[in-house]
């Protein structure tokens, strides 16, 4: 079976378009990996507020709202 420049030069752009493809691909699903884990990272840091100012209230309404609030984002920040 012989082939001709030609369909060699044809084979290696499909193999170089294939190759662009599957590395646009992957950056797609490193985008998207990416955005999941800020939006993860703020669920969390929300949480962590709300948890400590739930707390904060039970102690101290008022000022212990605000402290409590404080104080769990910075432990959700940490942790």
């Amino acid at each position: 079976m012989s082939y001709s420049i030609l369909s060699l030069g044809s084979d290696t752009r499909k193999q170089a378009m294939s190759g662009l493809r599957n590395a646009a691909n992957r950056e797609e699903q490193i985008e998207s990996t990416n955005k999941q884990l800020k939006t993860a990272e703020r669920t969390q840091t929300m949480g962590a507020i709300g948890s400590g100012a739930a707390i904060g209230t039970a102690i101290m309404p008022g000022i212990g709202t605000a402290i409590g609030a404080v104080g769990g984002f910075i432990i959700g920040e940490l942790f």
